[in-house]
C-alpha cells in the first residue's frame, strides 16, 4: 500500500503581490499564482469528507479553489489568483469550463472506452486518456504526455497527485488545463473500468 505523500502548505501573507483571498464555505483562502510551483509537486486535495471543496496545493499553499453546493458535482466555481470560471457537467458528462460572461474556455466531449477530446478555443484539440492503474492522460495530437493525474487514496475523499511534463509548465493556459481535467477527472463514473 502506498503511504499519502505528507505536504506542508506554506500559508502566505494577505498582502503578497499575487495573492488573491477567496471565502468559500465560510473559510478564506489565499490563492497564489503557480510560478516556480510547476517544477515541483502538485496536488488536488479535498479537506473535507462529503465538502464539496477541491484544492490544487504546492509547497508553496494553494492555487486553485473548486466549490460548490448541493449533492452532485455537477456545477462548481473555480477560483484562481486571477480569475473566476465556472465548471459545469450535463446529464451526457460533456465537461465545460467557462469565465464568469459564459464565454467557454474549454471543453471535453463524452467520450468511449476512457478517451476525451479537449477543445480549446486557443489551439489545437488534446486528447484526456483513461490508463491502466488508474491515471489519466492528458497527451497532444502526436501522443506525447502533457500532464498525468493518478488518485491516491483517501477514504471517502478524491484526490490526486499531478505531474507535468516540461512543455506544458510554460504554458499560457495552464490553470484551465489543470481544472477541466480535474473536473472532468471528478465527473468520470466511479467503479467502472474508465
Amino acid at each position: 500500500m502506498r503511504q499519502r505523500p505528507r505536504l506542508i502548505v506554506n500559508a502566505p501573507r494577505a498582502g503578497a503581490p499575487g495573492v488573491r483571498e477567496v471565502e468559500a464555505h465560510g473559510e478564506v483562502h489565499a490563492l497564489l499564482p503557480l510560478g516556480d510551483a510547476v517544477h515541483g509537486a502538485l496536488y488536488w486535495q479535498q479537506p473535507r469528507v462529503f465538502r464539496r471543496e477541491w484544492r490544487l496545493v504546492s509547497d508553496r499553499g494553494e492555487h486553485v479553489l473548486l466549490h460548490g453546493h448541493g449533492l452532485s458535482r455537477r456545477k462548481l466555481v473555480a477560483e484562481t489568483p486571477a480569475a473566476t470560471w465556472a465548471l459545469t457537467r450535463s446529464w451526457g458528462g460533456n465537461v465545460m469550463l467557462a469565465d464568469t460572461e459564459g464565454r467557454e474556455l474549454a471543453s471535453m466531449a463524452h467520450g468511449w472506452f476512457g478517451r476525451r477530446r479537449l477543445e480549446l478555443p486557443s489551439g489545437p484539440a488534446l486528447s484526456w486518456r483513461w490508463r491502466w492503474g488508474g491515471s489519466h492522460t492528458l497527451e497532444d495530437d502526436e501522443g506525447h504526455e502533457l500532464l498525468r493525474l493518478q488518485r491516491w487514496f483517501a477514504l471517502f475523499r478524491f484526490q490526486a497527485a499531478v505531474s507535468l511534463s516540461d512543455s506544458v509548465r510554460s504554458r499560457k493556459d495552464l490553470l484551465e488545463l489543470l481544472t477541466v481535467t480535474y473536473f472532468a477527472w471528478l465527473s468520470a463514473p466511479r467503479g467502472h473500468a474508465h
